[in-house]
């Protein structure tokens, strides 16, 4: 049985994916990392690799600085996602 999730994309995310949110079918015991990384490059298969290359360097590397939250609570990459469940990966909040 497939559930519905619902991911949401802010700043670079969003101007690389060409919208605000989107809707997901995905399968019970599907991470967050499997979100990223499997579903997301293959609804938009015209940019993949760079979706790839982009959340790897904003989640992991040096740079290290959007978060994710499922439901308002920040989460990690292996979070297992439920049916309903809403997905946003922030960049940081910036202050002066």
């Amino acid at each position: 049985m497939e559930m519905r999730v619902k991911a949401k994309f802010f700043a670079m995310l969003r101007e690389l994916v060409g919208v605000g949110e989107e809707e997901y079918e995905v399968e019970p015991g599907t991470t967050v990392h499997d979100l990223l990384f499997k579903h997301v490059p293959q609804k938009h298969r015209n940019i993949s690799d760079l979706w790839a290359k982009k959340v790897s360097d904003l989640l992991h590397e040096r740079h290290g600085i959007y978060i994710i939250i499922v439901n308002g609570y920040r989460v990690d990459l292996s979070q297992e996602l439920k049916d309903g469940d809403v997905v946003a990966i922030l960049p940081p909040v910036g202050g002066g």
